[in-house]
């Protein structure tokens, strides 16, 4: 039972440590790209200057928010069969615009592909990477 407890307080303390890293690395990582660092502990509003640095437009966050409106109105009960091709489409367009935001984001620090899928596949070590590295940020791209 003590092996048990162990594996499980230890996973407990990597939930706990992987997103206080992750967003002291955002932190860094705004401080990079001119914004104020303290912007990344608020949880939507550190995803849009996310967006703003490696998209620099607003009306990006617009329409990535409109799609999370679709999803949520399809995910309910009333209506749900009529909502639901319009949640897979939403869905497929949302994981689409997650995989060129990682690729403008990497190219924003002067990166390549292969850090591009570095942010899509272990996304905690290459914020860390990113925020803590040798990267400059150049602006999108």
């Amino acid at each position: 039972m003590d092996v048990l407890a162990s594996v499980i307080l230890i996973l407990g303390l990597i939930s706990l440590a992987v997103p206080v890293l992750m967003i002291i690395a955002t932190w860094k990582l705004f401080e990079k790209a001119g914004e104020p660092g303290w912007q990344a502990l608020i949880p939507i509003y550190s995803t849009y200057i996310q967006y703003k640095i490696t998209w620099k437009t607003q009306y990006f966050f617009l329409f990535l928010g409109c799609l999370c409106a679709i999803m949520i109105i399809a995910s309910s009960d009333f209506l749900s069969a009529l909502f639901l091709p319009l949640a897979l489409i939403a869905d497929i367009v949302i994981f689409f615009l997650n995989l060129i935001s990682a690729h403008k984001l990497s190219t924003a620090f002067g990166h390549d592909i292969g850090f591009t899928l570095g942010l899509i596949f272990i996304e905690p070590v290459f914020l860390i990477i990113l925020g803590f590295g040798s990267s400059r940020y150049e602006g999108p791209q």
